[in-house]
């Protein structure tokens, strides 16, 4: 039922968009603000009917995706399946617009909160002296100054031992 009305509604969209060209973003903004279980439709129909270029089909992206904020990747990726070579923008778009994304690690609270910096992790197969932990090459050193270098004890084997005295035989 609820995909009979997403179809009306499409071809309401592509009758509105094709008798007033210009005002296709308003046309997206109205329809998906009150209709967003229906914003791939409303999105699909009005690339269709306008016959966008890409920097337009970014524009619609942009004004469905604010429009139902919750319905953005949807919109995102209804929008590459009409036109595939509009990715870049498309993608472009939603970087702007939901920067909850990439290499960072991120609150789970919401996308609006941002990115949360993470410091790195000391890896304690560091050199001492290199990586996160440690003074920079050229920095300070290592060692405070007035402490003695610790030398690790030397251990030498037992001294009477049969090995340390070679057994002559009598019978040469």
């Amino acid at each position: 039922m609820a995909d009979q009305d997403c179809i009306k509604l499409a071809v309401s969209v592509k009758h509105a968009v094709s008798a007033k060209p210009s005002e296709v973003l308003q046309i997206v903004e109205a329809q998906v603000s009150a209709n967003p279980n229906c914003a791939c439709e409303v999105v699909k129909a009005a690339i269709q009917s306008s016959q966008a270029d890409s920097k337009m089909i970014a524009s619609i992206v942009e004004t469905a995706s604010k429009a139902a904020p919750d319905k953005m990747r949807l919109v995102a990726q209804c929008a590459v399946a009409i036109a595939p070579d509009s990715l870049a923008d498309v993608q472009a778009v939603m970087a702007r617009l939901d920067p909850n994304k990439g290499e960072r690690s991120y609150s789970s609270k919401s996308s609006k909160a941002g990115p949360v910096e993470k410091s790195p992790a000391w890896n304690p197969l560091d050199f001492p002296g290199e990586g996160p932990v440690g003074p920079t090459p050229g920095g300070p050193p290592a060692l405070p100054p007035g402490l003695p270098p610790v030398v690790p004890p030397v251990v030498n084997p037992p001294v009477g031992t049969v090995i340390n005295f070679p057994i002559f035989d009598s019978a040469r």
